[in-house]
């Protein structure tokens, strides 16, 4: 508690404390209390990437271009809006110019120039030969060099021709942080207290606790309708519901359908159903004896009844996701692909045919950290024992014990940071550059080719060839299951007037955010 003797003691320093003092005492803007299943084990935005992660990031960190989500929601399409620069201009094919926002104050109080915007897209963060983090080269591993030209203008160079580089200035990993914050504390304090330029500061971080965000009052895009937004670690859905019925939390994550469904004609309380651009599959390890025949892999796909197992876990509006794609893809996405239908003769043909002998296949899973995922292999075993297929379930406590060697089949998740091919799905988590090629699950020769064409290709027609060629080379080669499209389901007060958008960002900006 700071007492009048404590100001006086402080001598020159109190003046300048008393000010904030006031303004805190006198601040009567709500506390936003949201519970969360987990938070990451880091605040470092590219090793917060996660579906906890990112609604930390999206509050305390702005990117130079914006999706606006909102509007897309109202009017359909992709909606592309500038945010921490003012115009984004190609010069020439390899050439972007960036003209940055005047005036935006950082956290630390410094003003956002092009030394902050030079830090964050660095060669040691983005695109050098050794990086921090993976993460950085998923977008941006692409860039030759990024330059100031002056105080308020950059210059982003990309070694190949990009036609989606507003896409990925506006999604994950193009956070700008601090130049000055990071000059200091390096990436330590990235991951402990990072300084971005977002509506919110980070005022405290426990991991697998709670995290505090302050409002950053000065933001620029208005100030914030919550003074704080703590995020409380509550690792069970049903503890989360009943902490929103007995007021401890005003917003809960990660609900269960049948769950959400109990707060159904509720006066005080709602629960949402949000379709995400997210998805959950099951990846096969390729190297393994059992698997490592394509025909295999496929006969474990044509055994699922996706319909089935897509409504009894996520209900009547369940939509199957035929292919790793989204409509928002626009002109690219194939809405008449069928992907993996349920054929249970055509799976035993092809299990005949590889010469499965009944060899079992293990399936190692963490239970709590996927929404529905234990239930879903529990399902699928079924159906695989169906045609033949001996199963055997492994559950781990980590994610990290997921790759230890012994299993051979394993569950991920898949994001569409942005919406295009190049933006997730295929093109990322099945990508040379991303885990399941790096760890080598499976090491293509013929879907890389033809990702690296679809990469530098800019003629809309053939950018569409190209990505069904991909797809229709996936499903030759069968590495994953993809299992459905994720919904997200929480719950809130109704006097919380807040909306979530399709993918994991909690955005908490005044336009997103108020309370009746």
């Amino acid at each position: 508690m700071v007492t009048r003797r404590h100001l006086l003691a402080g001598g020159i320093a109190a003046p300048a404390l008393l000010p904030r003092l006031v303004r805190a005492q006198s601040d009567t803007r709500p506390v936003l209390r949201v519970a969360v299943q987990a938070l990451p084990p880091t605040l470092e935005p590219l090793e917060s990437i996660s579906n906890v992660g990112l609604r930390v990031s999206y509050n305390v960190f702005d990117t130079l271009w914006r999706r606006d989500f909102l509007a897309e929601a109202a009017e359909g399409g992709q909606k592309l809006v500038p945010h921490l620069a003012t115009s984004l201009r190609q010069r020439d094919p390899l050439t972007w110019e960036v003209k940055l926002r005047q005036g935006v104050r950082m956290h630390d109080e410094t003003v956002l120039s092009a030394d902050d915007v030079l830090s964050t897209f660095s060669p040691e963060r983005m695109y050098g030969v050794q990086v921090q983090h993976h993460e950085g080269r998923v977008n941006f591993g692409h860039l030759a060099s990024v330059e100031a030209e002056s105080r308020d203008t950059v210059i982003l160079r990309t070694k190949t021709p990009d036609v989606v580089m507003p896409q990925r200035l506006a999604a994950y990993g193009g956070w700008i942080h601090s130049a000055k914050a990071y000059g200091e504390h390096g990436i330590a304090g990235l991951r402990q207290k990072p300084v971005g330029s977002g509506p919110y500061r980070v005022a405290a971080f426990q991991r697998d606790q709670r995290a505090v965000l302050e409002s950053h009052d000065d933001y620029w895009m208005g100030r914030p309708k919550a003074r704080q937004i703590v995020f409380t670690v509550v690792p069970d859905a049903s503890s989360r519901l009943a902490g929103l019925q007995a007021g401890d939390f005003d917003l809960v994550t990660n609900l269960l359908p049948e769950q959400a469904q109990t707060l159904s004609g509720n006066r005080t309380f709602e629960a949402v159903d949000v379709p995400l651009e997210f998805a959950h599959i099951l990846y096969y390890d390729t190297r393994n004896p059992v698997l490592r025949d394509a025909r295999v892999r496929q006969a474990l796909n044509y055994a699922v009844d996706y319909e089935t197992l897509g409504q009894s876990l996520w209900g009547a509006g369940f939509k199957r996701m035929a292919a790793l794609q989204t409509p928002s893809f626009g002109p690219l996405y194939d809405g008449n692909r069928r992907g993996f239908t349920h054929d249970p003769e055509r799976a035993r043909q092809l299990l005949r045919e590889a010469g499965y002998k009944g060899e079992e296949i293990v399936i190692r899973i963490t239970p709590g950290y996927y929404l529905q995922m234990l239930l879903a292999v529990q399902v699928i075993q079924q159906m695989w024992e169906a045609v033949g297929v001996k199963s055997r379930l492994e559950t781990m406590e980590n994610l990290a014990q997921l790759v230890n060697p012994g299993a051979d089949v394993r569950p991920t998740s898949v994001a569409f940071r942005f919406p295009d091919p190049l933006g997730g799905g295929l093109l990322v988590h099945l990508s040379k550059d991303y885990f399941l090629q790096k760890s080598g699950f499976w090491q293509p020769t013929a879907f890389n080719a033809i990702s690296d064409e679809l990469r530098l290709a800019t003629d809309p027609a053939e950018r569409k060839r190209l990505w069904l060629r991909l797809m229709d080379e996936y499903e030759a080669e069968a590495p994953a299951l993809i299992l459905y499209p994720v919904r997200e389901y929480f719950a809130k007060r109704r006097s919380v007037k807040w909306t979530h958008y399709p993918l994991y960002y909690m955005d908490f900006r005044s336009f997103n955010l108020d309370f009746a």
